[in-house]
């Protein structure tokens, strides 16, 4: 597919948001020290080395420049709209302030130490428990090659702890089931009121159901779940739609390809608007 701009004929990734014309010149006007990625290497990989040069509110923005050139992008498409590159640094400007003025919540308790999260990150807070914790799994070639992702959020809203693991499983039941596993396990040592979700209903309705008999290739690990939410009264275990869950999903994605940053659980709210 040629690039609807410049119509470069090849449209990559990389052209869309950096090397188009129109793109540059707001790259050149904007940030023009900023480093290009390199097409050879994963996006997320070139957004995590930004961390260690520049701080969080730039990164922000940096993260609305791209958002904006691609919706600049699409403008075109369907709207047959011309792209100014000033208009798109000031769109991007505009949407970044007003991320940022969004109202805070006070948190409902007093953080443990290992998971107070930096001061100065802010996302939507996810309920009024103290925790809330995704879980999602990933396919990665062969059906059993899987890993799974989970991401603790406070209450705050703000990613503070996670996990993600490759592992060989034989379905994808099995592998939903060891992902709500995990995240129970995290909701069960925070001990503190927790909502796990998983986007997996027939395995939450199993749980919810109170069944004596699952699934037979996941009944190992809804056993321990079972006996996890036993011990646990302060942990529910809830139904979230995918969209809802995409965090989750991204790491879990990540870590089967192998492309998921070392420190991921520090970068996850910076990319969370890219997901």
């Amino acid at each position: 597919m040629s690039c609807p701009l410049c119509v470069h004929p090849i449209e990559s990734i990389h052209h869309c948001l950096f090397a188009c014309p129109h793109a540059n010149e707001g790259w050149k006007k904007e940030w023009p020290t900023l480093p290009h990625p390199n097409p050879s290497i994963p996006f997320l990989e070139w957004l995590h080395a930004l961390t260690s040069r520049y701080p969080i509110c730039s990164i922000q923005k940096i993260i609305f420049l791209l958002w904006q050139t691609w919706k600049s992008r699409n403008e075109r498409i369907f709207k047959n709209t011309t792209p100014w590159p000033p208009s798109t640094i000031s769109k991007a400007a505009s949407a970044h302030q007003q991320w940022t003025s969004c109202p805070k919540r006070s948190p409902t308790a007093t953080l443990p130490t290992k998971l107070i999260p930096p001061p100065n990150l802010a996302s939507p807070p996810p309920s009024s428990h103290d925790f809330e914790i995704h879980c999602d799994e990933s396919i990665f070639r062969d059906p059993q090659e899987v890993a799974f992702g989970v991401v603790v959020m406070n209450s705050h809203g703000q990613v503070c702890d996670g996990k993600a693991e490759s592992l060989h499983c034989f379905s994808p039941i099995e592998a939903e089931a060891k992902a709500l596993e995990e995240g129970s396990r995290l909701a069960a040592s925070l001990r503190s009121p927790c909502l796990v979700h998983s986007d997996c209903l027939t395995l939450v309705k199993a749980l919810s159901e109170h069944r004596t008999t699952w699934p037979w290739r996941a009944a190992a690990w809804i056993g321990s779940i079972k006996q996890t939410l036993d011990n646990s009264p302060m942990i529910r275990i809830k139904h979230i739609g995918r969209k809802r869950n995409s965090m989750a999903n991204w790491v879990a994605r990540s870590c089967a390809k192998n492309t998921l940053p070392t420190e991921w659980v520090q970068i996850l709210d910076v990319v969370s608007p890219l997901l």
